[in-house]
């Protein structure tokens, strides 16, 4: 099973006085294996992670880092080989009751895949106290690999064209800016209703394109997100298709 192939741990940054953290959640993964972003690809499954907080902590969405293309055998998939953490903001709602209900407990889900994928599942737990240096580290360096705002990427967006082929929308989009030429790639985001054929997926002198099948006839994509990929960074795109020109 996957238990013996990745091991997972809960971990935080937490410096003993701020009333904001970052709880972790570590999978360390055996060589030639790998686990899912949250959008897994062609085929697999994301990883899950079901917190049970004390009523001191409140935690926002997981994070997860920039991933790695996994080209296998002309199936596309998104994941994380070795070593992952994602993380997820904590905020401290009551420090009375934190000095005494500070235990955190998750039971995380994942499919782990090399030649062939296995499923994997642990109960893990942490009592928060002040983070030891190697916890602050490993968090502060997956915090780094986060996807960015796009205002951030020094990009801008010239044109969106949505165009019917088939059953299928090609969405095309136009990014200027002196560094649009290094764009090498775009991770989506899962789509409700439609289907993204990964392989279509093209980047080249900074125009994207990208083929989208809907699962009901006659839905046309409207809405487009995920992350490109730029100088080894990722930066967040929302693209409202309604707005082609």
């Amino acid at each position: 099973m996957g238990e013996k192939i990745v091991n997972v741990e809960l971990i935080s940054d937490y410096d003993g006085v701020s009333d904001r953290f970052n709880l972790g959640v570590r999978f360390s993964i055996k060589p030639g294996w790998y686990i899912y972003w949250k959008n897994p690809g062609d085929a697999g499954l994301a990883p899950s992670v079901e917190l049970n907080l004390p009523s001191s902590l409140k935690a926002g969405n997981i994070l997860f880092p920039l991933p790695q293309k996994i080209d296998h055998e002309n199936v596309i998939s998104y994941g994380y080989f070795n070593e992952v953490v994602l993380i997820i903001p904590v905020e401290v709602t009551s420090r009375d009751k934190f000095k005494i209900e500070n235990l955190v407990k998750a039971k995380v889900s994942w499919v782990v895949c090399s030649e062939s994928c296995v499923p994997g599942r642990a109960s893990v737990q942490l009592k928060v106290i002040k983070a030891n240096n190697q916890w602050r580290s490993k968090i502060e360096k997956y915090a780094k690999m986060l996807p960015q705002p796009f205002e951030k990427s020094g990009l801008k967006i010239e044109s969106l064209k949505v165009e019917r082929k088939g059953k299928s929308d090609i969405v095309r989009v136009k990014f200027g800016g002196s560094l649009a030429t290094k764009i090498v790639d775009f991770y989506p985001e899962q789509m409700d209703k439609f289907l993204i054929d990964f392989k279509s997926i093209k980047v080249k002198d900074g125009i994207l394109e990208v083929s989208v099948t809907p699962t009901s006839q006659g839905d046309r994509v409207n809405f487009l997100s995920g992350v490109l990929v730029l100088n080894g960074k990722g930066y967040e795109v929302k693209l409202d298709l309604t707005k082609t020109n």
